[in-house]
């Protein structure tokens, strides 16, 4: 027999729970999200599904989607303009690795931290993500997915993948001897954000750090002078053509895939176009982790996407929007960006599912390299120095200045730009 009195506190805490709920879905109720994102290149369908999920979650949101320029540099020039003057017209956005800090820093992005803490981050994300978007101990966006720098080879020019630096350039020139016109190695040599991600994959391959204590970027150091050392001796030696200079990833891309080199640093979105029927190379290109000194497996640079929130959006907005990007970067929504969009998981778990492994086992068979993705440095000012590290990382390779003397000029500018030492 229940107690009159126990009865009525029962009753209370139900009617009182979903009074909560009521209130929750009518303040919804009429509520309107904007979505800024970059388009994710394939089938619509399985991205819409994903979002009307969203919208069945929370029947009285109208969920706007509006995509920006697949460019990285257009797409951060649009938010410098709009969150700097006050934009609030969007609520979630997307970001790039490197624009977290900077975006925390200027207040433009809100602190995630009550709904995202970083504790939980570190649980459920691979640790290079969530070193991108914890910053000062506080969480200012959440990982969607990412990317990692790797090395492809032709299986049927060279006995395996090379583990180190020395294996890479003599797989290489022995079988540029054996086909003559094809190349060695090709990668991005331009002078733009890809040839910093290079230069940093050899950094950390010749043992060196890119921030080191008080978050001082480190450029002017043995390891550097090595890296750039070693990328300089891939032209000089004819292991690498002198057009690498030129090259961005997708001339680094249509040369291998042409069949004209033996290796090549991309992205992973080069292995679906490898293997595309018609493909020159289908079934002759194997993927491994980059070379090092050593030969422990590299470190490959992380790319991809986070989710943030307008920080100019009301309290209210700002839930919904957490909610909201809790929905799109859930195992389920990693999953489905993976099988349909080749987008990788930041989340470890998701490589383990059975799903992934039986519809993407490429995705699936990567989570060593993302594992060890590191991301460049983790700093606000990192927009401001990109320009600095281009221009003296490019000479170095070009030969313009020797490593010693591009990596001296490049560490008295940075710290200028960043005010160490005052």
């Amino acid at each position: 027999m229940v107690r009159p009195f126990l009865f009525s506190l029962v009753l209370g805490l139900v009617l009182v729970t979903l009074g909560c709920r009521r209130g929750e879905g009518e303040r919804e109720r009429g509520a309107r999200l904007v979505l800024k994102y970059q388009p994710l290149w394939g089938p619509p369908e399985p991205f819409r599904e994903l979002l009307a999920g969203f919208e069945k979650a929370h029947p009285g949101v109208t969920l706007v989607t509006e995509a920006l320029p697949n460019s990285s540099d257009l797409a951060h020039q649009f938010f410098l303009t709009s969150l700097e003057g006050g934009a609030a017209d969007f609520d979630v956005l997307v970001a790039d690795v490197v624009w977290v800090p900077e975006f925390a820093r200027a207040g433009w992005i809100a602190d995630l931290s009550e709904a995202f803490p970083p504790e939980r981050l570190r649980e459920e994300f691979l640790p290079g993500p969530v070193e991108a978007v914890v910053v000062d101990g506080k969480t200012y966006a959440v990982p969607w997915y990412l990317d990692v720098g790797v090395l492809y080879y032709r299986t049927d020019l060279v006995p395996r993948a090379p583990r180190t630096y020395a294996e890479l350039e003599r797989f290489a020139l022995e079988a540029k001897a054996k086909a003559p016109g094809v190349q060695g190695f090709v990668w991005q040599g331009r002078q733009y954000e890809g040839l910093s991600c290079n230069v940093y994959e050899a950094l950390w391959g010749h043992g060196g750090q890119a921030l080191g204590e008080g978050g001082r970027v480190l450029l002017d150091t043995e390891a550097g002078r090595e890296a750039l050392g070693y990328l300089r001796g891939l032209l000089t030696r004819g292991v690498s053509p002198e057009t690498v200079m030129g090259f961005g990833e997708e001339e680094a891309r249509r040369v291998f895939q042409e069949g004209r080199a033996v290796f090549m640093r991309n992205w992973p979105y080069a292995w679906s176009e490898a293997q595309k029927e018609g493909s020159p190379i289908r079934g002759k290109v194997g993927m491994a982790p980059l070379p090092t000194v050593s030969g422990e497996p590299g470190f490959g640079t992380l790319g991809g996407y986070q989710l943030a929130v307008n920080a100019r959006v009301s309290p209210e907005r700002k839930k919904l929007a957490e909610k909201l990007i809790a929905h799109l970067t859930s195992p389920e929504a990693n999953l489905v960006l993976a099988v349909h969009y080749a987008r990788n998981p930041p989340r470890a778990a998701v490589y383990d599912d059975a799903r992934l492994k039986q519809s993407s086992p490429f995705i699936a068979s990567l989570r060593e390299m993302v594992e060890r993705a590191r991301p460049r440095p983790v700093t606000p000012y990192y927009n401001l120095i990109s320009d600095v590290l281009q221009s003296e990382f490019s000479a170095a390779v070009a030969g313009i200045r020797s490593p010693e003397e591009a990596l001296g000029r490049a560490q008295k500018q940075v710290d200028h730009l960043m005010g160490e030492g005052r």
